[in-house]
């Protein structure tokens, strides 16, 4: 026989007579080692525990991984693609610089014939006629800009102003019809 099963015989008598004295509280008195029994007791049960540890020492810690609750989902900032596309119009060889010069005024004016379109209920044509016209907004500069006019002649503080800022005519322009445009879009919700 092997210790398990000699432990377990011990312990299932143990469990049997804790039940009988349950049920008939006089089979208590029948044997008088009440300190002994204590200790025969206690010394078990510190036999057991020292055999669980034992076993554990010499086992492997299995644990689980748990994933990541959430995951962060970055989120483009409005308007971010327009500032880069802004940035970009003035770098690389000059048909490159030109073309997206051009593509970029030409999304700000799709954009706003859509607004105009959804907000006044009219055509692709009758927007473009508001555009060419600059009925769409009180801005003379963003009016001319996503027309595809000339810029009004501006004060000579303006122009002072902004030959020494950080940005050309053309960004300054495109920036202030942005800015329009998407006046013009929340205004009409």
């Amino acid at each position: 026989m092997n210790v398990r099963s000699v432990v377990t015989a011990v312990g299932v008598l143990a469990v049997g007579w804790g039940l009988a004295v349950v049920f008939a509280p006089g089979l208590a008195t029948l044997f008088p080692l009440r300190d002994l029994f204590v200790k025969f007791v206690g010394l078990l049960a510190f036999v057991q525990g020292l055999r669980v540890v034992q076993s554990r020492r010499h086992t492997d810690i299995d644990g689980t991984d748990t994933g990541d609750p959430e995951t962060n989902v970055t989120l483009p900032i409005p308007g971010q693609e327009f500032d880069e596309r802004l940035r970009s119009v003035h770098s690389g060889p000059r048909k490159r610089r030109f073309r997206s010069r051009k593509e970029l005024r030409e999304r700000l004016e799709s954009a706003l014939v859509e607004a105009i379109v959804q907000r006044e209920g009219c055509s692709d044509d009758g927007a473009r006629t508001r555009i060419e016209t600059g009925e769409w907004t009180d801005d003379p500069e963003a009016a001319a800009f996503v027309a595809g006019q000339p810029a009004p002649r501006r004060s000579w503080r303006e122009w002072l102003r902004q030959s020494f800022g950080s940005e050309t005519a053309f960004q300054h322009r495109a920036r202030r019809s942005a800015r329009a445009v998407a006046r013009y879009v929340e205004e009409g919700r």
